[in-house]
């Protein structure tokens, strides 16, 4: 080896191992020295076996390249030094991500004959992923502040649809404390949304019982105020059986749910039409998670006679945020 490209090997910051046919290291720079955690003397005619000792990957990609006599890289390759993973015996030793591309050296005729390593310390592939954890936290925290706004914005439509209707002037003296009601009792539940963002990440209340007509009939209240301040003519039926038993859930999230899919059928609705509400009671539901046994649920169905979907919104109705507004 010249003196100049021996200088060269020791100058560079890329770790740079060199085995012969046999896969014994006979040569190694500085930079893996120090990659390595190994003095070139201490692994000077070692297998590649005892060399990377603890590291499948960095051995594997070797053994191909010398037995099948083709370059190939590996990124992301978990590493362990061997003196720290001999020494740690069946305790785990620390691994560190780096980049390795293995050549083969070819002799006179083009055959195999030994391979040169090279290995860099994987800094920008952590980088790389600090980056895309960035990414996946702020896309994460953007789809939970979509979902707060959603929710937050229909007791806010009946708030704002309930003070509108009252300063028309037009409202009766039972119907101005029907209102002021209803603005209490949502102002009351955004206040109940903004608890539960603060409660985030601690164990959710346990189900409780609950009858669904109450839910149903504020949820129709809510919307009716609403339709009022968008002057549209709607109709609200609700055809319930009041003998229905209590249901077991959380309500406030029933009720968000039902709320979402009203506003969804009036704003459907061009002008004028009817939502209709109607419950019934499913005791032949076979549930996965009972084994296929039967459970009893309570079904709700809302419809409307609006302008409907068509076929291509019909396949992409379930697809999570698709909206046609």
């Amino acid at each position: 080896m010249s003196d100049l490209f021996q200088q060269t090997l020791e100058s560079v910051n890329i770790g740079v191992l060199a085995f012969d046919g046999a896969g014994r290291l006979v040569y190694v720079n500085p930079a893996a020295e120090e990659i390595l955690h190994g003095s070139a003397r201490a692994l000077t005619g070692k297998h590649y076996r005892t060399v990377f000792r603890g590291s499948p990957g960095a051995a594997r990609i070797l053994r191909k390249a010398l037995e099948e006599n083709a370059a190939v890289t590996g990124y992301d390759v978990e590493l362990k030094d061997s003196r720290r993973a001999q020494a740690a015996g069946n305790q785990p030793s620390p691994s560190f991500p780096v980049i390795i591309g293995a050549s083969p050296m070819p002799g006179p005729a083009g055959e195999a004959n030994g391979a040169v390593l090279s290995i860099k310390p994987a800094e920008i592939l952590t980088l790389v992923r600090q980056e895309e954890r960035a990414a996946v936290s702020a896309e994460e925290l953007q789809t939970l502040a979509y979902g707060i706004a959603h929710e937050i914005r229909n007791p806010l439509g009946g708030i704002r649809g309930a003070a509108q209707w009252m300063l028309r002037g037009e409202t009766s003296e039972g119907e101005r404390q029907e209102g002021t009601r209803l603005i209490l009792r949502e102002a009351e539940r955004i206040n109940g949304l903004v608890e539960k963002m603060l409660e985030m990440g601690r164990t959710p209340p346990p189900p409780r019982p609950f009858p669904v007509l109450p839910i149903l009939r504020e949820a129709e209240e809510l919307m009716r105020a609403d339709v009022r301040a968008g002057k549209k003519e709607i109709r609200f039926e609700i055809v319930t059986d009041p003998s229905l038993p209590d249901v077991s859930g959380h309500p406030d999230s029933v009720f968000r749910a039902i709320v979402n899919v009203l506003k969804n059928a009036v704003e459907a609705i061009p002008e004028k039409g009817t939502v209709r509400i109607h419950t019934r009671m499913n005791v032949n539901y076979r549930w996965g998670r009972a084994r296929g046994r039967t459970r009893s649920f309570v079904d709700i169905f809302i419809t409307d006679d609006g302008t409907g979907m068509s076929e291509q919104e019909i396949r992409r109705a379930m697809l999570p945020f698709y909206t046609t507004k």
